[in-house]
């Protein structure tokens, strides 16, 4: 039988009883894990953007003859800005004169016979009366007098007709703008809706005012609406905006515009929707396909909480960030996030001002654990 040591075999034993010895960080609890925080601050900003646009021309006229005839007449200078009602074109009228003359000419005819089957229809009217003629012959010069009354109308007309054939001849600027060269020389014959001839005599833009067009992306735009329906659901005021034109070269366009309208339809193939801002441009200093910045900015300051877009998480849940609370504790706050201004976010709810909201280490914490908080030092 061998025998064991009695010393050994009581400290094989204490060894077992205590536990064999633990490592130093096991022995002491887990040091909580530094965090770098900012405190939400609220202040006053102008929320602005900046998108590429295309100036664009509100109304284009093509010029085109509504008579036929040979032009005697051009006053068109290409580039020139012409005034609503100025003459551009004229066509040889001789004809178009002609046709009224006789128009009146027939007008006066048919009063005459008007002025016959009335006398005649109140003859026969009064003989009637009188038991001395039959109401055959009363509704007889009743109907004649109907046809002569009709006949002076249809004169009428075909003098007006007349009259707009000649006036057409002068063909005038529907609008004030900005013309091109003429497509048409004294000597021209020309005929409306001519297939030989589908190009207009010139055309013309409207400047003033003018539009600025910007494609906004689909998302952009979706935002946009939702904000704008929240704030208008809440009773709050939609800012005004001061909406500004970048020249290419960078200069300021003078003058401020103003939103218009959003387009009708998306444009699909862009995934954009395009916003249209107007701009006085009495000099005709913008010019249609002109590529410009749009830059927009509110008028008056908001007064709100913001917090650094880099703090800002998102889930299924919506947009999120943590704080670090009461006993250095993080909390996980839902927020509903307003517009962006420069790198930060705006909130309006879900947060408070002074806050302190992590920005560094995020990866490194949960709801409900202890961190030493560490102001941000980016």
């Amino acid at each position: 039988m061998q025998l064991v040591h009695v010393p050994l075999l009581v400290a094989a034993l204490a060894v077992w009883v205590q536990g064999a010895p633990a490592p130093a960080q096991a022995q002491e609890a887990a040091a909580p894990v530094k965090v770098q925080v900012v405190p939400a601050e609220r202040r006053s900003i102008r929320p602005e953007f900046s998108h590429p646009a295309i100036i664009e021309a509100q109304a284009t006229a093509s010029v085109r003859p509504l008579v036929g005839g040979q032009i005697v007449e051009r006053n068109v200078t290409p580039g020139d800005i012409v005034k609503k009602g100025d003459l551009l074109f004229r066509i040889d009228d001789r004809e178009y004169k002609f046709a009224l003359a006789e128009a009146k000419a027939a007008l006066q005819l048919t009063e005459a016979e008007q002025s016959e089957m009335k006398i005649e229809f109140e003859r026969s009217r009064t003989l009637v009366s009188r038991g001395t003629s039959a109401q055959q012959e009363l509704d007889l010069a009743q109907a004649k007098y109907a046809a002569a009354q009709a006949k002076v109308a249809s004169a009428q007309v075909a003098i007006d007709r007349a009259q707009k054939n000649l006036d057409d001849t002068q063909i005038r600027a529907p609008f004030d703008g900005r013309i091109s060269a003429a497509a048409r020389a004294v000597g021209d014959f020309v005929q409306p809706a001519d297939p030989t001839q589908p190009d207009p005599m010139a055309e013309i833009v409207r400047l003033d005012p003018i539009y600025a067009v910007g494609f906004i992306s689909q998302q952009v735009y979706n935002d946009f609406q939702r904000r704008r329906e929240r704030m208008e659901d809440q009773g709050q005021d939609i800012p005004d905006l001061q909406i500004d034109l970048i020249l290419p070269g960078g200069d300021k366009y003078p003058k401020t515009g103003k939103f218009v309208s959003w387009d009708f339809q998306a444009a699909a193939s862009r995934g954009s929707i395009a916003a249209r801002a107007e701009f006085a441009n009495p000099n005709g200093e913008l010019l249609p396909g002109e590529n410009v910045i749009l830059h927009g900015q509110t008028v008056e300051a908001l007064d709100r909480v913001v917090v650094p877009q880099r703090a800002v998480g998102q889930d299924q849940e919506g947009q999120y960030v943590m704080v670090v609370g009461p006993d250095n504790v993080v909390q996980r706050r839902l927020l509903e996030l307003g517009i962006r201004d420069g790198a930060d976010w705006t909130v309006n709810k879900g947060l408070e001002q002074g806050e302190s909201v992590i920005v560094e280490g995020l990866q490194k914490v949960r709801p409900g654990a202890t961190v030493t908080p560490e102001p941000f030092k980016g």
